[in-house]
């Protein structure tokens, strides 16, 4: 049976249990009726309504449902307790009192991360063979010399600081000129593609996530990104490697194959967002690239199903004491 990750856009929709079925409605009409066993997974964009009894279904199916704001930033997720690892989280937290295993891991995820970034630019760049860009790729590859032999988290944290704003500034280089910009910006994106970007991360550390929770560990003791209240560090870390290869990707083709036009953005002092009917086709194209198939890793596996499989051998690395078992995502 075809399985299916249900995105709720609709200002004002709500959803609720009927049978075995959800409905999704509006204003006394119904705008969709799904088996509650074709859905994996349930994401509510902005003032979406769901009934108690619902949420409840889900849990106990073992359902993901996460909220994102109408802005594109991700609020949450509710996920059944089923997934919890006690044992996971023991040994997730020892490691932080032994930074070498974490410190491994982290050199392997930001040099994968500036790798698929290279890439990215270089494939974009073949035919416009733009100065610019080639200078910025030269300059990313002189930092990128630094990262194995960076002695601690600072240093490497630096490192990776300095080649993201490099990158960014390539990126803005060769996107179609109405879209054009000079650095990543958020909380809110000042630019349409930026607003874009913002959207497509929201979305993929809602899947990583999932992934994570799924798999038993805690979401909140990276590798990485250290310690703070109210940060998924470990969703924050194992983002990275997935960036460029999914949103990045994305977005530039998005603006390239003229899908989504400039005019569908709404900016302001208050930030750049997009409209409803432009937010229905990211996600329909985000979903889309989730559900297409790669070979990156051993035999063919969706986007979806290499996330949930780099999750679970990130789980395996941190138990078995071991970064030689984690390899992050590389683009050939």
């Amino acid at each position: 049976m075809l399985v299916t990750s249900l995105y709720i856009t609709e200002s004002g929709a709500y959803l609720h249990k009927r049978g075995g079925h959800v409905i999704v409605g509006r204003n006394n009409e119904v705008l969709m009726e799904i088996p509650l066993e074709r859905i994996e997974d349930v994401t509510l964009v902005d003032s979406v309504q769901i009934s108690s009894q619902l949420i409840t279904e889900f849990l106990e199916r073992n359902i993901p449902l996460s909220w994102i704001s109408g802005y594109g930033r991700f609020c949450g997720s509710l996920v059944s307790n089923g997934a919890v690892d006690v044992l996971k989280h023991k040994k997730q937290f020892e490691l932080l009192d032994n930074d070498g295993l974490y410190f491994q891991i982290a050199k392997k995820v930001v040099f994968a991360k500036v790798h698929n970034q290279l890439t990215i630019l270089r494939r974009y760049n073949r035919n416009l063979e733009l100065e610019s860009v080639n200078s910025s790729i030269r300059n990313i590859l002189a930092i990128r010399k630094n990262i194995f032999s960076a002695d601690d988290f600072r240093k490497l944290m630096g490192y990776e600081g300095i080649i993201s704003r490099v990158y960014f500034y390539a990126l803005g280089e060769i996107v179609p000129e109405q879209f054009r910009f000079t650095k990543r910006t958020k909380q809110p994106p000042r630019d349409p593609f930026n607003s874009m970007l913002s959207l497509g991360y929201s979305m993929l550390f809602n899947e990583i996530m999932t992934g994570v929770l799924g798999c038993g560990l805690h979401p909140y003791v990276g590798f990485l990104h250290r310690l703070g209240k109210g940060h998924p560090a470990l969703v924050s870390d194992l983002i990275e490697e997935w960036r460029a290869p999914l949103v990045d990707s994305l977005v530039l083709a998005l603006v390239k194959r003229n899908m989504i036009d400039y005019s569908a953005f709404t900016c302001t002092e208050e930030g750049c967002f997009l409209d409803a009917d432009a937010r229905k086709v990211f996600l329909q194209s985000y979903n889309k690239k989730l559900r297409s198939l790669n070979q990156y890793f051993d035999g063919k596996y969706t986007y979806r199903e290499s996330i949930k499989l780099q999750c679970k051998k990130y789980a395996s690395t941190i138990m078995n004491d071991s970064a030689e078992m984690y390899e992050p995502l590389e683009l050939r």
